[in-house]
């Protein structure tokens, strides 16, 4: 009798340690590791260059079965190396390109006038240090959305003339904001690279550990500012890629 009470309670513990696992497991939210691509805002702002506008990128290497794509008008491009939960919300961030140019010609520190690129520092190549920050989400009861805040440690090169021009200056400034939104779905005309922006849970059309930000305005106490939003393809490509996410949109819509 007492051997059959003992089995009947090992067997009632391990199904309540079961529930217990299940019902953690599906409040648990996730946003995947994965590439924000960005275009830059001409309202951002460093001081003594004035308002910058962003220099588009073309493409880039995500390694990978992912390979090189066209990344279209992106010209900032920073990748999230680890996960985020709703347990342990907080990613790590690496920056890996940085393309920006003034807006109209400048003399910069008293130097000639012209236009002026802003570049990362070339870490890779010299062993520079790393732009490096962190990323920490909150999700709203769908946990498909929710808000975040986020900072960058950017280590930057001024060049005159050109992206490649000599460097007049270089220096890093912390960047952050908080408080922006985001979402599992992209907006409208936004670059979308399968298993670098796009369906990260590695299921195709499943976009639940996705992350879109919206416009996003990190600031540093000197006032400098770099506002951007997702980046968006050649003009001839939007269109069809609009077209594919309303039909994501559609379909998660039905599912539910």
């Amino acid at each position: 009798m007492r051997s059959l009470q003992r089995t009947l309670a090992t067997v009632l513990a391990a199904f309540f340690c079961l529930v217990v696992s299940c019902a953690a497991y599906a409040s648990t939210f996730k946003v995947a590791p994965g590439y924000d691509l960005f275009q830059t805002d001409p309202s951002t702002f460093f001081a003594g260059l004035g308002n910058l506008m962003g220099v588009p990128i073309g493409s880039y290497n995500f390694g990978g079965g992912i390979g090189v794509q066209n990344t279209g008008l992106t010209d900032t491009i920073i990748q999230r190396t680890t996960p985020a939960t709703s347990g342990s919300p907080t990613a790590q961030l690496i920056m890996h390109s940085l393309q920006l140019e003034t807006v109209a010609p400048v003399s910069f520190l008293g130097g000639p006038v012209g236009n002026y690129f802003v570049t990362l520092q070339p870490a890779s190549a010299t062993g520079g240090p790393l732009s490096t920050g962190t990323l920490t989400l909150s999700w709203d009861g769908t946990g498909l959305a929710g808000t975040f805040s986020s900072t960058l440690d950017v280590f930057f090169d001024i060049h005159f003339g050109a992206l490649n021009g000599p460097v007049v200056y270089s220096s890093n400034l912390v960047l952050s904001q908080s408080g922006a939104s985001w979402s599992d779905l992209p907006p409208a005309g936004a670059v979308l690279i399968n298993g670098a922006n796009q369906f990260l849970s590695g299921t195709p059309g499943d976009p639940t550990q996705d992350f879109w930000p919206g416009m996003i305005a990190e600031t540093q106490p000197g006032g400098d500012e770099h506002v951007v939003t997702p980046g968006t393809p050649e003009p001839s490509t939007a269109v069809l890629l609009g077209l594919g996410v309303a039909a994501i949109a559609v379909k998660r819509r039905r599912s539910k």
